[in-house]
Order: C-alpha cells, then sequence, then structure tokens
C-alpha cells in the first residue's frame, strides 16, 4: 500500500515565494541591463531610460508574482459561467 505523503503548506508557500524572489531579480537586472544599453546607444546617457526599463521589469515581476500567488487565476484554468441564465434563455426559445 502506497502513502502518500502530505506537502506542509509553509513549504508550498516557500517555493512560491523562492519563484517569486528569483523571477524578481531575473526581470530587473534584465531590465536594467536594456536600460543601460539604450541610454547609452540611443539616449545620449539620460538617466530615464534605465529608471523605465528597471521598473517595466519589476512591474512584469510583480505582475508573475501575482499569478503564482493566485492560483484562482492561472492562465488555461476555465472561466465558470453562469449557466443558469443560458438554460432559461434555451427554454425560452424553444418554446
Amino acid at each position: 500500500m502506497a502513502v502518500e505523503k502530505k506537502i506542509p503548506s509553509e513549504e508550498i508557500v516557500n517555493d512560491k515565494f523562492d519563484q517569486a524572489t528569483a523571477n524578481l531579480l531575473v526581470k530587473t537586472g534584465l531590465g536594467l541591463s536594456i536600460g543601460i544599453v539604450a541610454s547609452a546607444l540611443l539616449f545620449k546617457r539620460r538617466m530615464w531610460p534605465v529608471t523605465f526599463f528597471t521598473g517595466a521589469g519589476v512591474g512584469a515581476s510583480y505582475a508573475d508574482a501575482q499569478r503564482i500567488f493566485d492560483s484562482v487565476s492561472a492562465l488555461g484554468r476555465p472561466t465558470v459561467t453562469n449557466n443558469n441564465a443560458n438554460n432559461t434563455n434555451n427554454a425560452n426559445n424553444a418554446a
């Protein structure tokens, strides 16, 4: 008989937090890099491209963290519709 080993909720939250933190570091670093290159090549070494692209990286990682922690709004999950309204409309149309 196979015994199912349950994972404590703290480990699940820790894994999600680790994933969100790694995502923050990668996307912020990528935004910072793109901002530095854009500032040096296109915008005469101004500071605003660095700030803009770093903020875009932080914003993208924040959106991903919300998706990671909120499993209800996960991509690919079917949405629940009001079937009662559809059934009454179909019954009225058939009569």
